[in-house]
């Protein structure tokens, strides 16, 4: 099966694969469950707490993670935006989005996901 992960540009799996590897150290246990569209990191036993969306062409990630928007954004330099009013599960239960276009925000990125996002998982 094609999934989003091997269908995006070098520089989108590129920058999913750092995001993967940094948040890895931090947790032993993370995992990737690449889909049709998305990279869902969780660990195991425990709820994904961020799907990252790839680009065909673009050089960029665009990361949908659990967490109030406005706690995530006071703790980042990353513009986080928060989800327009919508209804389902994915849209109650994440609220925020970012995009990262460089390895150099993958810390940034790293730091309000594995702080904010993953403990809510």
């Amino acid at each position: 099966m094609d999934t989003g992960h091997s269908l995006a540009s070098e520089k989108s799996k590129e920058l999913c694969d750092l995001l993967f590897s940094k948040l890895k150290k931090l947790i032993p246990d993370l995992q990737s469950s690449p889909s049709e569209r998305w990279c869902g990191f969780f660990k195991k036993g425990r709820s994904r707490f961020a799907f990252v969306n790839h680009r065909k062409r673009l050089s960029r990630i665009e990361v949908w993670c659990l967490g109030d928007p406005e706690v995530l954004q006071k703790n980042t330099r990353l513009h986080v935006e928060e989800r327009k009013a919508t209804t389902g599960g994915f849209a109650i239960l994440y609220q925020a989005r970012f995009f990262v276009d460089a390895p150099s925000q993958i810390d940034e990125a790293v730091h309000i996901l594995f702080e904010i996002s993953y403990p809510k998982s």
